[in-house]
This record gives structure tokens, sequence and C-alpha cells, in this order.
């Protein structure tokens, strides 16, 4: 652990509290201060760390900072003294394939929380943990290759006084944050301290082959896992080991009043640097054996060197590292060594979850030859440009056309039979007990539903696990008639009247929601009321519903298949029958 408290007595708010960082500020802040930690408890493996919060006395939320309502209860409630902000999306890779959850987590987040440290009485102190990726990829003629590894020109590293250049929505996001957190001082008075940290190292990480790079290389190299290196190896980085950034915390938030404002490079310095290279033989060194390394492409936003200047810490607090880079290696060996069959399980999580498709889009279809490849050829593009990873099963209900032998051609389509009785609510049915994605989307194969609303919709699923309607009402539509739309306006108010959630479109079958909406009970659906009864046990998993616009097209051919009056009596009957109903649950139920 690190050095003892300077800090004392008061009331701490780890956010990311149950992540490598934030969970070594909790354990060493907690001995003489009240701590509270808020998580969204997305990593794998941090039910381990939960545990120890409780032992600890530690108060937890399991929260998205992005969740303004959510995270001003918690602050207000709490009203801390310091914040420790260490709540991020933390992958370069990953805030390429997905830049949205990236902007929510790192800059409105933060936004959300010095809003609510500028209305506070007590302005509290934030140390925001912020990232040396906010300078880019070093320019080439700054570096030599010397030895087998890249080095800059300035033995010293890079200053704070080097310009930022935000090359990954990654470093978009932390940059961005840096500056409202400098702006937040300087306009509101609200004490802020920026740390950008360079490679931290220590016990509770488990690392990914894109964050926590080197204790992945440990881990790789004690359970005998192959190794993969991105770029040619000789990319170097000063690293520094947990427990001397803790003593950096403690220093700034004991001698706030030399920092309130500043920004600080923070990282092992010139004294503590490894290449990937270098690592590995240090590895194979300690190990006695040989690693399975491969190499493959660099990969965007990668830095040939950074190493941080860290004088600036040195002068203004009188901060320098004592762990030395070989000693903290060895240190986070016997760590791994220790939890190995812990860390070995959380990396089999991890594979597993890569495996996993994200989303499922189930079509299903009858006589939909002349549609079926538009609609799909619209989802192929979407999926193109999305960064999730889908499966799309394509429901054939006993079509006397070409429907199946149309969506065939598309090597993205799982093409299924309904095994179960002919009808739209039987068809969803099976495809959605084929379907393995942690979300379900179900769009109807005829073109009126439009494919460019789906980023919307499981943004929105994401956000709140539960169901997100896509409604004709607030979108519009091309295909109501007015007997139509007076019709599902009446059933719509009935579905409130009777299960106390009033919506603008129940009855729209271009739905998202979380599989545990299905996989809860036994659904006895067989036509469009399937509609009804989804979002029924939505509401008896108290899960929310929400909608968003979507504008209804016209079918590219043929005649629509619902009947006005025989399929809104079955509507009806089924609002009412779900609302004394008391469904069988399912036996068996998925683990997502």
């Amino acid at each position: 652990m690190a050095n003892a408290s300077l800090v004392k007595g008061k009331k701490i708010l780890v956010t990311g509290g149950l992540g490598f960082i934030g969970f070594n500020a909790v354990c060493h802040f907690v001995q003489n201060n009240q701590v509270y930690v808020i998580d969204d408890g997305s990593r794998i493996g941090v039910e381990r760390n939960i545990k120890v919060l409780q032992k600890l006395n530690v108060g937890f939320s399991k929260i998205d900072i992005s969740d303004f309502k959510a995270l001003r209860e918690i602050f207000y409630t709490f009203n801390p003294d310091v914040v420790i902000h260490m709540a991020a999306q933390v992958a370069v890779t990953l805030s390429i394939t997905n830049p949205v959850r990236d902007f929510r987590s790192n800059l409105l987040g933060s936004f959300n929380l010095a809003e609510l440290a500028r209305h506070s009485k007590t302005k509290p102190i934030i140390l925001y943990a912020s990232t040396n990726k906010v300078y880019g990829c070093t320019g080439d003629e700054e570096i030599v290759l010397k030895n087998d590894r890249y080095l800059i020109k300035n033995a010293s590293g890079f200053s704070e006084e080097r310009p930022v250049a935000f090359e990954t929505p990654y470093g978009c996001s932390k940059g961005a944050a840096e500056q409202y957190f400098v702006d937040y001082w300087q306009t509101y008075n609200v004490p802020t301290v920026i740390f950008r940290q360079s490679c931290i190292y220590g016990p509770h990480q488990y690392g990914m082959e894109d964050q926590g790079w080197l204790v992945w290389f440990v881990i790789c190299a004690l359970l005998d896992r192959p190794l993969t290196i991105f770029g040619d190896g000789k990319q170097v980085r000063d690293v520094l080991y947990i427990d001397d950034l803790i003593d950096l915390y403690e220093l700034a938030l004991a001698k706030i009043d030399l920092v309130k404002g500043e920004i600080f490079n923070i990282g092992g310095g010139p004294a503590n640097t490894l290449s990937l290279n270098e690592l590995v033989r240090l590895l194979e060194e300690k190990t006695k054996k040989h690693l399975k390394v491969s190499y493959e492409a660099w990969r965007l936003g990668d830095q040939k060197v950074y190493i941080s200047d860290i004088r600036k810490a040195e002068r203004l607090l009188g901060w320098v590292p004592k762990v030395g880079s070989q000693e903290g290696v060895e240190k986070l060996m016997d760590w791994v060594m220790a939890n190995r069959t812990h860390i070995a399980g959380v990396n089999e999580q991890q594979e597993q979850i890569k495996k996993q498709k994200e989303v499922s889009i189930v079509i299903p279809a009858r006589n939909e030859e002349k549609n079926i490849g538009t609609v799909l050829d619209e989802v192929e593009l979407f999926m193109a440009n999305s960064p999730y990873s889908y499966e799309v099963i394509v429901v054939d209900d006993r079509s006397t056309d070409k429907t199946a032998e149309v969506a065939r051609k598309y090597p993205f389509v799982q093409v299924i039979d309904n095994k179960y009785n002919s009808g739209k609510g039987s068809a969803l049915r099976f495809g959605f007990e084929v379907a393995t994605g942690k979300y379900l989307v179900m769009m109807d194969a005829d073109y009126s539903h439009d494919a460019s609303d789906l980023s919307a919709m499981i943004e929105e699923v994401k956000r709140h696990r539960g169901l997100v309607i896509a409604s004709r009402i607030t979108g519009g539509s091309e295909e109501y008639t007015r007997v139509r739309a007076f019709g599902n306006i009446v059933l719509t108010w009935l579905f409130g009247l009777l299960h106390g959630r009033y919506l603008s479109d129940a009855l729209n079958g271009y739905k998202a929601f979380h599989r545990d909406i299905y996989d809860q009970f036994e659904y006895t659906s067989k036509a469009y009321e399937i509609e009804i009864e989804l979002l029924a046990n939505a509401l008896r998993l108290k899960r929310p519903i929400t909608e968003i616009p979507s504008r209804e097209r016209s079918r590219l051919s043929g005649k629509a298949k619902s009947s006005i009056i025989r399929h809104g009596t079955r509507f009806a009957w089924r609002i009412i029958l779900e609302s004394f109903r008391h469904p069988t649950e399912k036996p068996f139920k998925r683990g997502y």
C-alpha cells in the first residue's frame, strides 16, 4: 500500500471505484476517511471488489455517471469534500468502435460531476485522472531509434507545455473533460487537479490486449498464454507503480492550495521506462521460459514513445516515484501468482464475451420475397457502420414464395423455419429462442421499419436494460389510415389504463429490449399480440419502457397482413388478459 495518510476525516467520493486505480485509492483512503464508491459495474471481475467494499464498510451505488439524476441524488446525499474521478471508458480501440459510449462515459459524465461541484456549497476538490493520449501520436521528427528502442531527443520527457493533439475519440473525450475542469476552477472556483497519466500498473489490475498492457504481458507470461504485440515492440513507455500514484493523490489533496487548477504529466519518468520487447525479455528472465509472442500491425493512435516529464510534480509537491520498474514488475508478478485462479477465470469470461453477439435482429417473414432483400441490404449497411456485434435471424413463417431463398444469399443472415404454429408471434418466439444476443430487436420484413433508427434504439436499451419502442406517433407514418390511427390510440390508451404505463405507440412491432424480458417468462402469443406480452413482462420486471421517434414507411410491395378488426380484437383481449395474468417463469434463464 501507499504511505501513511496525510488526509484524514474527509468524505471522499470515488467514481469508477471498482476499477484498478479507483479500487486501490479506496483501499488506501478508507483507513482515515469516509469513502463512497460509484461505478457502473461493467468490468469483468469486479464482484470480488464489491465484497471487499462491504468488508471495509464503504458505501457503493451501481450507476453510470452519465445519468445525471442518479448521480445528483448520491452526490448531494453524501456531500463529498473530495471527488477522485476515475470513472471512464479507458481503451483507445473501444473509443474508435463505439465513440458514443466513450463520449457519455468520459465527457458527459465528467461534465455532470463538474456541474454538481459548481452548485455544491462545499466546492469539493476534484482529482481527475486523464491520459497521455491527449497528446496524440508523437511526431517522428522527435524520435530516434537506439539500442532496439524508440527514444525522444528530450531526455526529460514530454512536459505539460506540449500542445495537445486529440487524434482518437478517447483523446478527444478525455481532453475535452480536462478543459471543463480547468475552466470550472477559473470560472466557478471549483478546485480541480488534472493528472495526465502514463502507464500505471499494480495489484487488482486484470488487463486486456487493448488496456493495461504491462499487466497483460505479466498474465500471459505466468499463465502460459500467447502474446500479441501491435507494432514492432520497440515502443517505449514510462511505467508507474500504483502505490506511487496514490502517494501523489495524497500529496495533492494535502497541498491543494499549491496545485488547484494545475495539470501534471504523471508516470514513472525517464528513470522508469520499458519497451514492450524489453518487458518480454524481463519476464522470460524471471519465469525462466520462452514467451509465445507474435507481431501485428500498428493500431490507430499508438505512440512510438511516451515518457512523462514529472519535474513539475517534484517541484510543487516534492513527489518522485519510489518503486523502480523492475521491483514493480516483481511485485505485480507476485500478486498475479497469488491470484492466478481468479485472474484466469476473469480472462476466460473476457474471452467468452468477445465471442458473444451483442445484438440479435430477428425478422419474421412470410411471403416477403420482393421486400426482404431491400430490408437486408439496409441492415447490412447499418451493421457496417455500427460499433456493435450483430447476428441477423430471418424466421421463415411457412412462405410459399422465395423469401427464404433470397435471405440465404446474405452471408450474415441465419435463416430458420418457424417450428411453431404459423403467425408473427410464434415466429418471433422461435427467433428469440435461437438468438444469442444480449439485446434483441424485432423488425418487419416489409421495409416499413427504418434501419437507421437501430442505432438510437440500441443505445437507449443498453442505457437502461429495458425496452424501447420506435414510435410512429412521434415519428410519423406513411401507412396510417384514420381508422388504423384511431384504433392504435384507443388500444394504447387501454394499455396505459390497465397497466399504469401510458405510451404513444404500444402496438408498433419495431422494438428493442434486453433479453431478460424474454428469457424470464414463458411466452404464449401466436400473432401480433406478442407486442403487448413483451410490454407487460417488461413492467413485471420493473424495467423501463421508453420510446424514440421513428417514421413508418410504406411497404415496398404487397398488402399489409394485419387485419384492423381481427387483430385489433386480439390486441384488446391481450391487453385485458395481461392485466391479471400471472405468466409462468422459465426454469432456466441465461445469465447476461
